[in-house]
């Protein structure tokens, strides 16, 4: 198969962009990129996808999204993070069954490939195994992790059913970790969904179990204020003062939000090649003040790798990746009163190359190159707002939308034509939605108003 005659952004080391350019994909991975005229003349015969009045690149990665909380979207408005975690969310969650969690999740994978995100890093729910098997059905490529906590505060309660003992935690976790640490399409992590919520003991086990399985450990850490002074007055330490006692501060930590952070901390972060997943949807639409903060510039100038995520509907309200790296260039431009602050071409590293080093699979996606999978989408720049063009980066970023996504692949397979699924109903698929979601929520008694008068 060709993917011939657009432009052609590799994300290679040397960010090599081909004017007129094609990618030639046997089976799962790619053979060839180059000129559109080389790649024809090399693979005469090859069946052919028009790119014409496009770009060809690789595709996105959502690298911190909850699939799970897909049908409930919009319990997240206008709220602040903790009512919306231990009203909301951690209820819904609780009454979420097998069936919930795979619908959620099919509706939360077609979107993103309606965008043209590729591939999502799960930082952890439950029934697990019904969100793998919508990520297979779709043909999203993905990572996996079970929500693990093992402490309850009578101040912030959890549902019944989401408590576990530390060893139930590091049982359940392990127990999937081992089903899909070797999976092509998928693969699973450890997670510890937030500092406050997890013992030394399961930390600890947690740290030795990543690095047994070779996987990464995936937390909510920073994200707001006050979450420093609860780990002082519980620990005796911040958050990452914290993790570094317990030796955590490694390569496959994978830590998510990290507004709330010192100049002395990044330097640790840096000096440890800890990973961080920016959400600039998510703190911009809850107020978390990751943004406002200004430490993320200072974490990209320290060498700091940054991913980009969504982290999920009801959080950040939308699933387009495109919307999440104009976020990303722009926002810290405002707060900074720095216009070189990150940019397109930044954007566009961490919802690629850089994501793809984030959660640990660079060496296979995240570019266009020879040898990788070929997980790559289209995108038509044929409509007014792509023109003039000048940089396709730059327009990409500050212009572009996930609507613009035409055609997607993922390991080499077709999953979207032309923004048609085959197989996916989605008058069904959509009605279907909106009647879970209401089910869901009334069990949970989460009740979500409108401001204005509906007559």
């Amino acid at each position: 198969m060709i993917v011939t005659g657009g432009v052609v952004i590799t994300m290679d080391a040397a960010r090599t962009i081909y004017n007129d350019g094609a990618v030639a994909i046997k089976a799962d991975k790619i053979v060839a990129v180059g000129k559109a005229s080389d790649i024809s003349h090399q693979f005469k015969g090859a069946t052919q996808i028009d790119a014409q009045g496009g770009l060809i690149m690789p595709g996105l990665i959502d690298a911190h999204n909850h699939p799970g909380q897909y049908l409930s979207k919009g319990i997240g408005d206008d709220v602040g993070i903790l009512q919306w975690l231990y009203e909301r969310v951690y209820p819904y969650e609780a009454h979420c069954d097998e069936d919930d969690v795979y619908l959620s999740s099919l509706g939360n994978f077609v979107e993103m490939i309606l965008n043209g995100t590729t591939c999502f890093c799960d930082p952890g729910g439950y029934h697990e195994h019904a969100l793998a098997r919508a990520a297979k059905d779709i043909g999203i490529r993905g990572i996996l992790s079970r929500s693990t906590r093992d402490l309850h505060s009578s101040s912030y309660p959890l549902p019944d059913n989401l408590r576990e003992t530390t060893e139930q935690a590091i049982e359940r976790g392990a127990k999937l970790v081992e089903q899909y640490k070797d999976g092509d399409c998928l693969r699973a992590w450890f997670s510890l969904r937030v500092p406050y919520n997890v013992s030394d003991e399961l930390c600890v086990a947690v740290r030795d179990l990543a690095e047994r399985y070779g996987v990464a450990v995936h937390s909510h850490v920073c994200a707001q204020d006050g979450e420093n002074e609860m780990s002082v007055e519980r620990w005796g330490v911040r958050v990452l003062e914290r993790l570094r006692q317990l030796d955590m501060l490694r390569p496959n930590l994978y830590l998510v939000h990290m507004g709330w952070v010192t100049d002395e901390e990044i330097g640790w972060l840096a000096e440890n090649d800890v990973k961080v997943a920016h959400c600039p949807s998510a703190s911009m639409h809850g107020a978390y003040g990751n943004i406002s903060r200004g430490t993320f510039p200072k974490m990209h100038k320290a060498g700091v790798n940054i991913s980009l995520g969504s982290d999920s509907v009801t959080a950040g309200r939308t699933l387009d990746m495109f919307r999440v790296m104009y976020l990303a260039a722009c926002a810290h431009k405002d707060a900074t009163l720095d216009p070189h602050a990150f940019g397109a071409h930044a954007a566009l590293e961490m919802a690629t190359i850089k994501g793809a080093r984030a959660i640990l699979w660079d060496e296979a996606i995240g570019s266009l190159e020879a040898g990788k999978k070929a997980d790559l989408i289209v995108v038509d720049t044929r409509a007014p707002c792509w023109h003039p063009m000048g940089d396709p980066v730059r327009t990409l970023v500050y212009s572009g939308g996930g609507d613009s996504v035409r055609t997607v692949l993922v390991n080499g397979r077709v999953i979207m034509r032309d923004r048609v699924f085959p197989g996916i109903d989605m008058t069904w698929l959509t009605g279907e939605i909106e009647q879970r979601s209401k089910r869901i929520l009334g069990r949970a008694n989460i009740s979500v108003t409108s401001a204005w008068p509906h007559l």
